[in-house]
C-alpha cells in the first residue's frame, strides 16, 4: 500500500532486515483518534506501559472505570506488543470482552466502544470478518464510524498495491464519512476525509489534485479548531513524501509536531521528532541524529514511558552506521533490557538480529551465530514464518567457518517447511555464496547472474543492491576477472557512500584496491588502500585508547591499594585515641565531685576534648568514605581482569579467523589440516579465558564443563560423517590456569588423533575421558577410544608426530608422567600433581 515501512521508518543501516512490515502503520502513526473528538488511540505499540505493571495494577483495582481502562490497556498490549500468535490474540480478546462487560455494567459508553474496537481488531487480524460484521451490525453512533474506519485501514495497509483493496478501503471510508455527516459528527467526518486523502496518495493521483485536497482539509481543520486532526494529516503527508523528497518529509514532520503540541498530543509530537532523527540518520547527519534521539529519550521519560526500547534501538543504529560498534552494542542491549522488562515481544527478533550483526562486525563469530539463531527462532515462534534475510546473515558466518554444505542443507529444509512467497533474490544470492565457498565457480556464477538480472527489474532499497554488487565483485576478484569486478564496485561508489555502513565501506575500498592493482592503476589503488586503512585504524584506535585507559585504571588501583593499607592503620590508631578520650572524660566527671576549683578546670578540658572528638569523628567519616571508594576500585580491578580474559579470548578468535581466511587460499590438504589443528589448539586456550571471564572466581576453572565443551568443539570442527560419542567420568575439581591450559592442549591432541586415525569406516566411534584423584593427591587423566589401536612398534620417544611431542612436552610442563598403550583401542594416561593454589 502507500506506506513503505522499510523505507519510511527504518534507517539505511536497518532497512536491510525487513522484519516488521506488518507494524509500519503502527510506528508511523501513533495517535489516530485525538482528544479533540474524544477518541482513544488504536492500533499502536504501547511504549508507555509495561505488562507486569499493568497486570499488578489490574489485580488490585476496584470495579470502576479505572479497571476498564486497565483492561483495555492490557488487551492493546497483548494485541500489539506480543507478536502475532493465536494465544496472544485470545488474551487480547478476553481482556477486551472483560472491559466491555464491566463498562456496560457501569454505563461507561466510551469504555464500551473502545472495547468493541479492540475486539474488532482481534477478529480482523484473525481473518474472522463474519464475526466482525456482527459487531458492526449492532453498532451505532461514533462506534459505527470507527469500526468502518478500522476495516478500511486493514485494506489500506495490506502489503502490495492491489487496486481492489484500495477501492474497498475508499468505500469503507466513504460510508463512515457519510454516516458521520448525517449524524452530525464533524470530527469523525474530517478524520475519514483524511483517510480518503491517503487513498488518493496511494493511487498515485496527480500531485496537484492531491495537494489541493490537502489544503482543503487543512483549511477546515484551522477553521473548526481541529488542530489534532490537522497534525495527523501533516503526519500522513510527511510519510508519503519521503519517497519523493526526504528533506521535504522532515519539514512536514516538523509541522506535524508543532500542531501536535498545540493539540496537547505530546505522544504524536515526539513520534514526529523521532522520524526527523531517522531522516537525519539516513542523510548521514549522524551527530545531529544522535543528539536528537537523546533529546527524544528525555521526552519519553518526561511523558512517563516505561519502555525506552525504540529510541535506544535508533541510537544503536546511529552508532552502528558511524562505526562506534561498542557503543552501538551497549544501546542495543539497553533496548533489549527495556523490551524484556516491559514484556514487549514484537521487536525482540529485530533486536536479536542487530546484536548478531554487531557481534559479526566485532569478529565475535560464535556470539553472532547465537544471536542470529535467537532471531530466527523468535520470528518463527511469533510470526510463523522463516526470516530468510536473518538466516543469510547467519549463513555468512557459517560459510566463513567452512560450513557451506550445512548452510545449503538448512536452507533446503527451511524452504520445504516455510516456502518463500517467490524465489527470493536473497536466497539466490546465498546459494551463489555457498557454491563459491565450495569452489564450484560455474554454479556460483549462474546464481550470481540471476541476482544481477533481477536487479534490473526489482524495486527495492538501494542498500540491497550494494549487498549484491559487493558479493559478486568479491567473487570475480577471487576468479581473477578484475574487469567484471570493477564494474560492480563502480556501481556501489556511484550510488553514494551513505548507503554503506562505515564498517563495510572499508571492505569495498579494499576490493577496489585489488582491482586497481591488477589493472596497473597504482595511484588509485593506493588511494583506496589508504582509505580502507584509515577507516579500520579509526575504529581500532578507539579500541586501543579504551584499553590504554583501562590499564591506567589498573595502575591507579594498585596505587590506591597501598594508600588503603596506610589509611586502615591510621584508622586503628584513631579508634584507640577515641577510646582513651572517653576514659579521660569519665575520670574528669569523678574529679568534679571533689573540688569546685577543679570543676572549672575540668569543664574547660571537657569542652576542649569534645571539640577534639568531633574532629576525630569527622576524620573517621572521611576515612570511611575513602574506604568505600577504594572498595569500588577493587571491584573495578576485578572487572578489568575479567575484561582482559575476554579480550584475550577475542584476540585468539581473531587469529583463528585469520587462519581460516588463509586456509581458503590453500589447496594443499596437509596445510589446511595443519591450520585446522592450530585453530583447535587456540580454541582450547580460548575456552579457558572465556570460562574465567564468565566466572566469579578469577583464579581457578571448573574442570568438568571445560573438558566437555572442548571435546564437543573439537569433534564439530571435523564435520565427519561418523559421529563420535563421548563418555565423561570427571571428578568435580577446580584447577588453575597453569594446569588447565596444558591439560586442554593435551586433550586436543589426543582427541584429534583419535578422530583422524583411530576409527575404521562404518565403526561406532566412542571416546571415554575420565579424570580422578589418586590416593597420592595427584590427578589422573585418561583418554580411551575403541579404535584400531597403536602400531605394534609404536614408541613415543621416537615418534616424529608434532602432536605426540606436544603431549610429551606439556606433560613435563605439568610435572607429570604420560603412558600410551593399546588396550581394545588406544589408551593415553597422564598423571600429574595439581598446583598448590588449586582449590578442590
Amino acid at each position: 500500500m502507500w506506506i513503505h515501512p522499510v523505507k519510511n521508518f527504518l534507517p539505511a543501516t536497518i532497512t536491510m532486515f525487513g522484519f516488521f512490515q506488518k507494524l509500519s502503520f503502527i510506528f508511523l502513526f501513533s495517535s489516530l483518534y485525538l482528544s479533540a473528538v474524544g477518541q482513544a488511540p488504536m492500533a499502536q505499540i504501547d511504549f508507555k506501559n509495561s505488562l507486569p505493571d499493568l497486570m499488578a495494577r489490574y489485580a488490585r483495582s476496584a470495579q470502576d472505570t479505572g479497571r476498564v481502562r486497565l483492561a483495555l490497556s492490557i488487551s492493546n498490549f497483548y494485541l500489539h506488543n506480543k507478536g502475532y500468535t493465536s494465544s496472544f490474540a485470545d488474551s487480547s480478546f478476553i481482556y477486551a470482552v472483560s472491559a466491555g462487560n464491566l463498562a456496560k455494567s457501569l454505563d461507561y459508553q466510551k469504555g464500551g466502544d473502545d472495547a468493541k474496537i479492540l475486539q474488532g481488531s482481534v477478529l480482523i487480524r484473525g481473518g474472522k470478518f463474519g464475526d466482525f460484521r456482527k459487531i458492526v451490525d449492532q453498532a451505532e453512533g461514533p462506534l459505527y464510524c470507527r469500526l468502518q474506519i478500522l476495516l478500511g485501514r486493514h485494506y489500506l495497509e495490506l502489503v502490495g498495491e492491489e487496486n481492489s483493496d484500495l477501492n474497498l478501503a475508499d468505500s469503507l471510508f466513504s460510508t463512515a464519512q457519510a454516516y458521520a455527516q448525517q449524524h452530525r459528527m464533524p470530527g469523525l467526518s474530517l478524520i475519514t476525509r483524511v483517510y480518503r486523502y491517503t487513498v488518493m496518495l496511494e493511487r498515485r493521483l496527480d500531485s496537484t489534485k492531491c495537494d489541493d485536497e490537502f489544503r482543503k482539509i487543512s483549511a477546515i481543520c484551522k477553521a473548526s479548531g481541529n488542530t489534532g486532526i490537522d497534525a495527523m494529516a501533516w503526519n500522513f503527508r510527511a510519510a508519503y513524501i519521503m519517497d519523493v523528497n526526504i528533506s521535504l518529509g522532515a519539514t512536514y514532520f516538523y509541522e506535524a509536531a508543532r500542531l501536535a503540541k498545540l493539540a496537547k498530543n505530546p505522544g504524536l509530537a515526539v513520534d514526529c521528532f523521532r522520524e526527523i532523527a531517522d531522516i537525519n540518520m539516513r542523510l548521514g547527519k549522524l551527530d545531529l541524529a544522535e543528539q536528537q534521539l537523546k533529546n527524544i529519550l528525555k521526552m519519553y521519560s518526561s511523558l512517563g514511558y516505561k519502555n525506552l526500547q525504540l529510541p535506544y534501538e535508533l541510537l544503536s543504529a546511529v552508532n552502528n552506521a558511524g562505526g562506534n560498534l561498542e557503543i552501538a552494542m551497549n544501546y542495543a542491549l539497553k533496548a533489549m533490557t527495556f523490551a524484556e522488562a516491559s514484556g514487549t515481544d514484537v521487536h525482540s527478533n529485530y533486536l536479536q538480529y542487530r546484536l548478531g550483526d554487531l557481534c559479526q562486525k566485532l569478529g565475535q563469530r560464535k556470539e553472532s551465530i547465537d544471536w542470529y539463531q535467537k532471531a530466527i527462532e523468535s520470528t518463527i515462534r511469533s510470526e510463523q514464518r522463516f526470516p530468510y534475510l536473518v538466516f543469510r546473515q547467519q549463513a555468512i558466518e557459517l560459510i566463513a567457518e567452512g560450513k557451506a554444505k550445512l548452510v545449503l542443507k538448512k536452507l533446503s529444509a527451511a524452504m520445504k517447511r516455510y516456502p518463500p512467497s517467490s524465489k527470493s533474490i536473497f536466497i539466490i544470492m546465498l546459494q551463489g555464496d555457498c557454491y563459491a565457498a565450495l569452489n564450484q565457480p560455474v554454479i556460483a556464477e549462474r546464481f550470481y547472474a540471476q541476482v544481477i538480472k533481477a536487479f534490473d527489474t526489482w524495486d527495492a532499497d538501494i542498500t540491497y543492491y550494494y549487498w549484491g554488487y559487493k558479493n559478486v565483485a568479491a567473487f570475480y576478484i577471487r576468479q581473477g576477472n578484475y574487469a567484471r569486478a570493477g564494474q560492480y564496485l563502480d556501481k556501489i561508489f556511484s550510488s553514494g557512500k551513505n548507503i554503506v555502513a562505515v564498517t563495510d565501506l572499508a571492505e569495498v575500498h579494499h576490493l577496489k584496491f585489488k582491482v586497481d592493482s591488477a589493472k596497473g592503476n597504482y595511484v588509485e589503488a593506493i588511494r583506496h588502500f589508504e582509505t580502507a586503512k584509515s577507516i579500520t585504524d579509526s575504529i581500532f584506535n578507539q579500541a586501543k585508547l579504551k584499553q590504554s585507559e583501562q590499564l591506567q585504571l589498573q595502575y591507579k588501583t594498585s596505587q590506591r591499594e597501598k594508600e588503603n593499607l596506610t589509611l586502615r592503620n591510621r584508622n586503628t590508631i584513631q579508634h584507640s585515641e577515641l577510646e582513651k578520650e572517653e576514659l579521660k572524660g569519665k575520670m574528669i566527671t569523678v574529679g568534679l565531685l571533689g573540688s569546685v576549683l577543679v570543676i572549672c578546670l575540668l569543664v574547660y578540658l571537657y569542652r576542649a576534648k569534645q571539640k577534639s572528638n568531633k574532629n576525630l569523628t569527622k576524620q573517621q567519616d572521611e576515612i570511611n568514605q575513602q574506604n568505600n571508594a577504594l572498595n569500588q576500585l577493587v571491584n573495578e580491578k576485578e572487572w578489568l581482569i575479567k575484561e582482559i580474559h575476554h579480550r584475550v579470548k577475542n584476540n585468539l578468535q581473531i587469529i583463528s579467523s585469520l587462519l581460516n581466511s588463509q586456509s581458503s587460499y590453500l589447496h594443499n590438504a596437509e596445510a589446511k589440516t595443519a591450520i585446522r589443528d592450530s585453530q583447535n589448539r587456540m580454541h582450547a586456550i580460548s575456552i579457558v579465558h572465556h570460562k574465567l571471564y564468565q566466572s566469579n572466581d578469577l583464579a581457578t576453572l571448573s574442570l568438568r564443563p571445560y573438558i566437555e565443551e572442548l571435546s564437543y568443539s573439537i569433534s564439530e570442527s571435523f564435520e565427519a560423517e561418523q559421529k563420535v560419542t563421548f563418555v565423561f567420568e570427571i571428578t568435580d575439581a577446580f584447577l588453575t590456569t597453569a594446569d588447565t591450559v596444558p591439560l586442554g592442549l593435551i586433550l586436543n591432541e589426543a582427541i584429534t588423533n583419535s578422530i583422524k586415525y583411530a576409527f575404521e569406516e562404518g565403526q561406532q566411534c566412542m571416546i571415554n575421558i575420565s579424570v580422578f584423584e589418586t590416593i597420592d593427591g595427584e590427578y589422573a587423566l585418561t583418554i580411551r577410544d575403541n579404535g584400531k589401536g597403536l602400531p605394534p612398534d609404536f614408541d613415543i620417544s621416537s615418534c616424529p608426530s608434532l602432536g605426540m611431542k606436544l603431549m610429551a612436552g606439556l606433560t613435563d610442563q605439568l610435572s607429570g608422567k604420560i603412558d600410551i598403550r593399546s588396550e581394545n583401542g588406544t589408551v593415553i594416561t597422564i598423571i600429574f600433581p595439581p598446583t598448590p593454589s588449586a582449590v578442590y
